[in-house]
């Protein structure tokens, strides 16, 4: 079995190292459920009792046993039989376990993502779901450093038929099993008795409005060709002196799959190091034999690599179930300056067995962190080398997915070095990379913004009773409509959709996503007989919140305590009543919608539906002090209401006055009244029991990355109340599934509700949805496809071509060219596409002269935004907190494409990031100061879309990115609800912010960056990008291949400035834009694939603007040969481009194919 594979290698690993010195190794392990393995460990490791609390951790888990695993299992007589035994032991433990377990088992249908296809008898993805007893081993690790002792719990569910668990592919090349432990919780006989049961139907009944609002088309379209100021320059690329190919970099441009797993891989033939701590000076030579040598002359960790062919760190999930390549590591320890390669502490006969028994280990990234920071504090105590970085051939030291650590690139320091003959070896020097293991959210600056904004307000009133204490208000958050206007627009912090009812009746409706009622339409679109739009009726007050003393003239809302997340709106009959108020804390993913009744208001609950029957439900499984009722209305929809009084207090109880009013027989102070959609199945009623009488009031997002790849972050909730499970109700989106990690792995519910427009969520009893994702570091400034796995190769001709092109297109004055344009959503396209003409010059061609020049250039362009001298000055607004344009101030809030109010500022405001990144990156290399220099400027654009932490006082946090919904949101503070139109535009955004990073060495930001792009990859494949296996968007509209326009409850495929029945090109376009090598990583080559089939192929020879050239380079990620002959036609016309589009980097691009 794959434990006893495991435990072989934490065996040797241990014996090796105490052979060398005293290393305490400490795994303090609890088995729930198999007595059998317990005792082996402890056979096995007599000298790592329970009790030990220091020492490096060896965890020792189960890995899922899946048909893929079984056949990854070595494959001699002797072992199958092994396996097959303690398989037989592990059966009848499992059945021991069963029959001590009285409840019962249920199974339920969940569709998940379905985004990449993996084999054929895979196309249907289930999620089963059920609530029996689970089998589980759950290992405590203990890591004490001198700063003291934390313990960490990683929890590895046995598959049996207690689990909740999805087949979800997040790759290109293959599928991972997520597997959920269902959480037990109490149960109980429950009673009932019916209070309330309607003995006639009212004469009219209810029904939700099925119109739509058009979604306008009188926005200017974003793709032109403005004219550029022409202009002739005294130096261009000397196109004879190009004679031979040219292959960028000295080592590979490096692929690696961004979802399930992390594989890095360094192609030269050349050892690869990492360390966690910073290095004052490192050299690293490798000989002829594959041997390293290495010399540090300050203390440290190193982790060396010195597989002669690629030194690959792979890292997936302990719950994982696809297989793992090892990496062939040594781990090294130097306290003074010294050599390393002298010595072993692992005889070369244990090589073999070691990397053999390893091959299955998987660690998760936190178990990754936690043991990369115990083997630091070790480490720090000794003085000899714990490992040397001598090998024989392509064997290993020690061969552990542990070091998923190592750095996936290497950069250049200097040190003082012995020489030795390992110096003459004609191999490739090595660049060193320092890489990052840190906060994910550490603020970019909290100092005031540049001078250079001028203090303003936009001409915007914001109601009475909104009050943020001082604190910036979000402006394209979920509740933004309740700060605006008339504040009675839907929010939809999801699951639930909630608004102020100010007619009828008064208070604070609640309503579920009820797909019985959603609407689907089509209008103006080139697919006849697919839907072009769908929606959910709004303003459908299922439950609302009321108080008997609230009516049309005696009701006030206040609107407070806005933070990323949530925010509390409180109504009372007077603004200035302070003591009777009602409640009600907004926070996304909330599992119940709750009121908090205070002072004397009495509870009264309407409903436009109407109630059909009220019944109160007893059971000894609720707290004493709550009550529960069950309330069935006239459309037969049932919810769940739940009373929790301050304390036991028989004599409250609901009463229904009339068919449309449930009322409290008393006012009670603190009186908690909560409601949910109640599920299906009865039985799941358990988990709203265990959850009642606790409530979320906040949300708010931390992290952390390891080595700058695997990152972990959660969503942490903060509660009030308590309940019998102590945890509150929290539900979970789609894209969410795949990378939960942690305790609410085993906190399942299997309640399903449906969202607006991103399918079915799913319901965890637990206060905070943990994740884990790969940040792709090797994508950045260069062509990057997920199919390149060797450096850039360009051949003569291309770059001739591309010396062409350039000269051409150089031939401008930049800086007048961006001046006068009329918005900065345009001068930032330009000059982001100057920029990257910039960088083919300077990496690609290679041309040091033009380089200079354009950079020289370039800067003069910037200096009109550094100087605030552009067509719309930028401000810094006072009353959101941001930098904001000046187009609004004469009263037309819709120029600069609504950039005053808030809209759109990450697809503007990631040009200009971008742009500066890629002129600090070249300017670097020149050794220029430039990018610190003009630092501040930047940062306030990062800060204002961006800022990731409350210690920045000048700005909301995450103004654009909805850490929540795992993508941006557009709108701003204009009336209406959110809605994201260029999917592309943000993730070229959140790129920016990862390179901009890079440049300035904010490797929190720069990590962050990669993060977002690694989440947008999973919410884009599911919620924008319509594969024809996607089971997350209904069936119905995935033919149009793409969302369109993305609102919080309507998808519409259009756009605001064209539809697709005339312009098809618009739609599908306006998410390709622009494209550049993180496109690469959430448009999928599998979708590009089918979009490209089904939808552009049967239109692009109508394209003939600037549209034409954004499709055609797109085709690069599927087919770069023919996106490359396009380009490099010799019908050429630049009337192909829009105006953020350059020919230069159109072939710089597609012509990646040459290196496939």
């Amino acid at each position: 079995m794959l434990w006893k594979s495991i435990f072989a290698t934490a065996i040797l690993a241990t014996k090796a190292l105490t052979e060398a010195q005293d290393v305490v190794t400490v795994t303090k392990t609890v088995y729930e459920s198999n007595q059998c393995l317990e005792d082996y460990a402890k056979k096995i490791l007599p000298n790592n009792p329970t009790g030990l609390t220091t020492g490096i951790p060896v965890v020792i888990l189960y890995e899922p046993k899946t048909e893929e695993g079984q056949n990854q299992q070595h494959q001699s007589t002797q072992q199958q039989q092994s396996t097959k035994q303690s398989t037989q032991q592990s059966t009848q433990h499992h059945q021991s376990v069963q029959q001590h377990s009285n409840q019962q088992t249920h199974t339920y249908s969940f569709k998940g993502s379905n985004y990449v296809t993996k084999s054929t008898n895979k196309k249907t993805k289930n999620l089963v779901v059920t609530s029996s007893h689970t089998t589980t081993a759950i290992a405590y690790t203990t890591i004490c450093q001198r700063n003291g002792c934390e313990t960490s719990t990683y929890t590895t569910v046995i598959t049996d038929p207690s689990i909740f668990s999805t087949i979800h592919p997040v790759s290109e090349t293959g599928t991972k099993e997520v597997t959920f432990q269902t959480t037990n919780v109490k149960t109980a006989e429950t009673t009932t008795s019916t209070i309330f049961s309607a003995t006639t139907t009212p004469n009219s009944t209810y029904t939700p409005s099925t119109s739509m609002t058009v979604s306008s088309t009188s926005i200017e379209n974003p793709v032109s060709s403005q004219s550029v100021v022409s202009s002739s320059k005294s130096v261009s690329i000397d196109i004879s002196s190009i004679t031979a190919p040219v292959t960028v970099g000295g080592e590979s441009t490096k692929s690696s799959s961004s979802n399930s797993t992390t594989s890095h891989s360094e192609s030269s033939n050349h050892a690869v190091a990492t360390t966690t701590s910073i290095v004052s000076s490192l050299i690293e030579t490798t000989d002829s034999k594959g041997s390293t040598f290495t010399t540090v002359s300050s203390s440290t960790l190193t982790i060396v690599s010195t597989n002669t062919q690629a030194a690959t760190t792979s890292l997936t999930s302990s719950f994982e179930s696809s297989s793992t390549s090892s990496l062939s590591s040594i781990i090294g320890y130097l306290n003074s300056t010294s050599e390393m390669g002298t010595s072993s502490m692992v005889s070369s006969e244990s090589l073999s067995e070691i990397e053999s028994s390893a091959s299955g280990l998987t660690v998760s990234p936190s178990e990754s962190s936690e043991i990369v920071s115990s083997l630091l504090s070790e480490s720090s105590m000794s003085s000899q080398p714990l490992m040397s970085s001598e090998s024989t051939g392509e064997s290993s030291i020690l061969s552990s997915t542990v070091s998923s650590v190592a750095s996936s690139e290497i950069e250049e320091t200097s040190s003082t070095q012995e020489t030795s003959s390992a110096q003459e070896s004609k191999e490739p020097a090595v660049e060193t990379h320092i890489c990052y293991s840190g906060d994910l959210f550490s603020a970019v600056d909290t100092s005031a913004p540049p001078s250079v904004f001028s203090r303003n307000q936009i001409p915007l009133s914001i109601p009475s009773g909104v009050n943020n204490n001082g604190k910036p208000i979000g402006t394209n958050k979920f509740y933004t409509n309740l700060v605006i206007n008339s504040q009675d627009l839907m929010v939809y912090p999801l699951p639930y959709a909630l608004y102020w009812s100010k007619s009828n009746y008064y208070g604070f409706g609640v309503q579920h996503i009820n797909l019985d009622q959603r609407v689907f339409g089509t209008q103006n679109t080139n697919n006849p007989g697919v839907p072009s739009y769908y929606y959910d009726p709004t303003n459908n007050g299922e439950i609302i919140f009321s108080a008997t003393s609230f009516d049309e003239d005696s009701m006030e809302m206040k609107v407070t305590d806005m933070n990323d997340m949530s925010a509390l709106v409180s109504l009372s009959s007077s603004a200035n009543d302070e003591i009777n108020h009602l409640d009600i804390p907004l926070v996304q993913g909330m599992g119940f919608a709750t009121a908090i009744y205070n002072g004397n208001l009495n509870p009264l609950l309407n409903s436009l539906y109407g109630f059909k029957e009220l019944t109160l439900e007893n059971s000894d499984a609720l707290l004493s002090n709550v009550l529960k009722y069950r309330a069935t209305l006239l459309n037969d929809i049932e919810w769940l209401i739940y009373v929790t009084l301050p304390e036991s207090d028989s004599d409250f109880e609901l009463e229904v006055s009339n068919t449309y009013s449930i009322e409290g027989t008393g006012s009670v102070d603190g009186l908690i009244i909560q409601v949910a959609i109640a599920p299906e199945d009865s039985d799941k009623d358990a988990y709203y029991d265990a959850a009642a009488g606790i409530y979320v009031t906040s949300a708010s997002v931390s992290g952390s990355v390891v080595c700058d790849t695997a990152a972990s972050y959660k969503i942490g909730y903060e509660t009030k109340g308590s309940s019998s499970s102590g945890k509150p109700l929290i539900f979970a989106l789609p894209h969410h599934l795949d990378a939960l990690t942690g305790d609410v792995l085993g906190a399942a519910t299997g309640i399903t509700v449906a969202s607006t427009t991103k399918g079915n969520m799913v319901g965890f009893l637990t206060d905070e949805l943990a994740f884990s994702e790969t940040i792709n570091y090797d994508v950045e400034f260069l062509p990057w496809l997920p199919s390149l796995n060797g450096p850039l190769t360009y051949s003569e001709e291309q770059l001739t071509l591309l010396a062409s092109s350039a000269n051409h297109e150089l031939a401008v004055d930049i800086k007048s060219s961006v001046a006068n344009m009329n918005s900065n959503y345009f001068s930032g396209k330009v000059i982001d596409k100057y920029a990257q003409i910039l960088l083919v010059v300077s990496d690609i061609i290679q041309d040091e002269e033009v380089t200079k020049d354009a950079l020289d250039a370039m800067k003069e362009a910037f200096d009109v935004f550094l100087n605030n001298e552009q067509y719309y000055p930028l401000m810094y607004d006072t009353k959101f907190g941001g930098i904001t344009s000046t187009s609004a101030q004469n009263g037309d809030t819709g120029a600069d494409f609504g950039a005053a109010y808030y809209n759109d500022h990450d697809f503007h405001y990631g040009y200009f990031i971008h742009a500066a990144a890629v002129v600090g990156y070249v300017d670097k290399k020149l050794n220029g100061t430039w990018a610190e220099d003009n630092k501040d400027w930047v940062n306030s654009l990062v800060r204002d879309t961006s800022n990731p932490s409350t210690n920045d006082v000048y700005f909301p946090v995450s103004r654009m990115f909805d850490w929540y919904s795992g993508h941006s949101w557009a709108t701003g503070v204009f009336n209406t609800y959110k809605n994201i139109e260029s999917s592309s535009e943000s993730l070229h955004h959140a790129a920016a912010l990862k390179l901009w990073g890079k440049v300035i060495g904010d490797q929190s930001l720069e990590a962050r960056g990669g993060l977002m792009l690694a989440i947008m990859t999973r919410s884009y494949n599911d919620y924008f990008y319509f594969k024809s296996d996607n089971t997350v968007q209904p069936s119905e509209i995935l033919p149009n291949k793409v969302s369109g326009i993305f609102f919080e409850n309507k998808i519409d495929y259009t756009t605001f400035f064209g539809t697709p029945d005339q312009h098809p090109e618009y739609v599908h376009g306006i998410h390709m834009l622009p494209i550049t090598p993180s496109t690469a990583l959430a448009r999928i080559p599998s979708y590009v694939q089918e979009e490209w089939n089904e939808q552009i192929e049967s239109f692009i020879d109508n394209v003939s603007d600037g549209w034409l050239g954004i499709l055609k380079l797109n085709q690069a990620f599927i087919d770069p040969r023919s996106s490359y002959e396009f380009f490099a036609s010799d019908d050429w016309s630049d009337s192909y481009l829009d105006n953020g589009q350059s020919r230069t980097w159109s072939l710089a691009f597609s012509g990646i194919y040459n290196s496939l």
